[in-house]
């Protein structure tokens, strides 16, 4: 076997398809039963990564063309005259990744966790695994890690140190229709009337038929449970009356900007495993997506050499991982910190700056990371700068 994909999440999948389709021996384990469990993400993006990444129309359950978020005092709201991006079935698209890769000769094995590396001369020769068929080892020349928050190279060779400071728990519900006031809108709300040191979200489902309607908290070490913070949110929100549950989902995810070591010897991390989620938006699909794709690339280069060139593939990967990220997203990190921990009178203040934002300078704010439109907004800038600790220098540093 050329590789080994641990998790048929977004990374995982995304890495196995497009390294079958590059003629490599791939084989890809995920612990589910079933390819596309667990089924959380709230799984919002812009349009572009349909195109970018070959997806097909099967994959999306909702569109949107309005972004609005709001504390219980203010409200800042962006809407524009046309399809700006997407809600993924998230189920769906892990099963067409796996399926797609399949169709190019990927192996799967479903139903099965990985236990342990092996490791053999200091490098790691393949992995351990305990599944409903059964037990056993297999091998391989390099190894992906895409496990999410069960980080599970972390956790067996303390590749990166495990922390918690920035976990992000969350909770969300799948229900049943939708207030038509957020229809074609992702919604976020900010502030202590609708979660504590985090935010909350009503996301639409179904071209508008469901929604799917969720809390997420960071740090946050207080007796309230997501439970109870979910439950607060609905009612405080006041819109859910005619909608009910089908569905409860619960996950984590690290929040910190991205991990300092994504390769040890033959192993790389990509998505969760990696932190690479948009530490502002708590954007992972797409990056995820990019993630899998990147290290297919840079492993399909490091085979065409005689010998496979390990430093060359921790080089090559990380140096292309923070060229398009890393810099970036210290100042969404920065963001995205204060807003969490933000006092009710800094976040009303902020969305009162934010609401002045163009729509399209928004965007791409949001989403593509041009922090530079920061400075056609003087308001903006000196209540940054007012509230983010060093934000001059990351700004410096990030060369916005």
């Amino acid at each position: 076997m050329d590789v080994i994909v641990i998790g048929a999440g977004p990374a995982g999948g995304s890495a196995t398809r497009e390294l079958a389709k590059r003629g490599k021996k791939v084989l890809l384990i995920e612990r589910s039963q079933e390819i596309g469990e667990p089924n959380y993400s709230t799984a919002g993006t812009p349009k572009e990564t349909i195109a970018e990444f070959d997806l097909p129309e099967k994959v999306i359950s909702a569109s949107w063309n309005k972004i609005l978020w709001a504390s219980p005092r203010v409200k800042a709201a962006w809407e524009y005259p046309k399809t700006m991006g997407y809600v993924f079935d998230f189920a769906a698209l892990k099963k067409f990744l796996a399926e797609d890769a399949a169709k190019y000769g990927a192996e799967i094995m479903v139903g099965t966790s990985v236990e342990e590396f092996v490791v053999k001369n200091d490098s790691i020769t393949g992995v351990r695994y305990h599944g409903v068929l059964g037990n056993g080892t297999t091998n391989a020349k390099i190894i992906i890690d895409a496990t999410g928050h069960h980080e599970l190279a972390n956790r067996k060779l303390n590749l990166n140190p495990y922390s918690i400071k920035y976990l992000a728990n969350a909770m969300e519900y799948q229900m049943t229709g939708l207030a038509k006031e957020l229809h074609d809108t992702i919604a976020f709300y900010v502030g202590t009337g609708y979660a504590t040191q985090g935010y909350a979200w009503v996301f639409p489902m179904r071209n508008n038929e469901a929604a799917k309607v969720g809390v997420c908290t960071y740090r946050y070490a207080g007796s309230k449970s997501l439970e109870k913070m979910q439950e607060e949110f609905m009612n405080n929100l006041g819109c859910f009356e005619n909608m009910e549950p089908t569905e409860i989902h619960a996950g984590a995810a690290i929040a910190d900007g991205g991990v300092k070591n994504h390769v040890y010897k033959n192993l790389i991390l990509v998505g969760d495993s990696a932190h690479q989620i948009n530490p502002l938006a708590g954007e992972g699909v797409r990056h995820s997506l990019a993630a899998g794709r990147m290290a297919a690339e840079v492993i399909t280069d490091a085979f065409k050499n005689p010998v496979l060139n390990l430093t060359d593939l921790k080089k090559t990967y990380e140096h292309e991982w923070r060229a398009t990220f890393s810099r970036k997203w210290r100042f969404s990190f920065a963001v995205g910190n204060f807003a969490t921990q933000a006092s009710d009178e800094q976040i009303d203040g902020l969305l009162e700056v934010l609401r002045d934002m163009e729509v399209n300078d928004f965007y791409d704010f949001f989403f593509h990371y041009n922090h530079a439109v920061i400075f056609k907004y003087p308001e903006l800038l000196l209540f940054l700068a007012k509230n983010i600790k060093d934000v001059a220098g990351i700004i410096k540093e990030t060369q916005i």
